[in-house]
């Protein structure tokens, strides 16, 4: 598991309760959601985000008693996150900007919206309408 893929499950919500499998799909598929998102970003906020990354990283890895974030619970990981973020604004910042964008994939991850109980096709009408006016 990437460092980063380790940060975006734990920032995973616990809601709706889904089974092991399917969790480690929806993590996969927000993990490269958020890698997208920030591949995408333009050169200055890439550049702020890797620093302040590579600033947690250092953090973490003594946070967690010198392990490799992949390496720990998944409740160690998310106890690392909001230790970091109470450090400050820019730290803050960082754990803001990867929580909303694992939420966005999270909540239109496929079996999220199963597990929540709402039909996949409501997405589709909208979408269907939108492109139809």
């Amino acid at each position: 598991m990437r460092t980063l893929d380790a940060i975006i499950d734990a920032l995973l919500p616990a809601w709706p309760p889904l089974p092991d499998e399917s969790r480690t799909a929806v993590s996969a598929g927000c993990a490269r959601f958020v890698r997208g998102q920030l591949a995408l970003s333009p050169a200055h906020i890439r550049s702020g985000i890797g620093l302040m990354l590579g600033l947690f990283y250092v953090f973490a890895f003594f946070h967690t008693g010198m392990r490799p974030l992949p390496a720990v619970s998944r409740q160690e990981r998310e106890l690392a996150i909001a230790t970091f973020a109470r450090a400050g604004a820019p730290f803050a910042a960082l754990e803001r900007v990867l929580r909303s964008m694992t939420l966005v994939a999270f909540l239109e991850h496929p079996d999220v919206v199963a597990a929540i109980g709402e039909p996949a096709s409501a997405a589709d009408d909208f979408s269907t309408e939108v492109n139809a006016q």
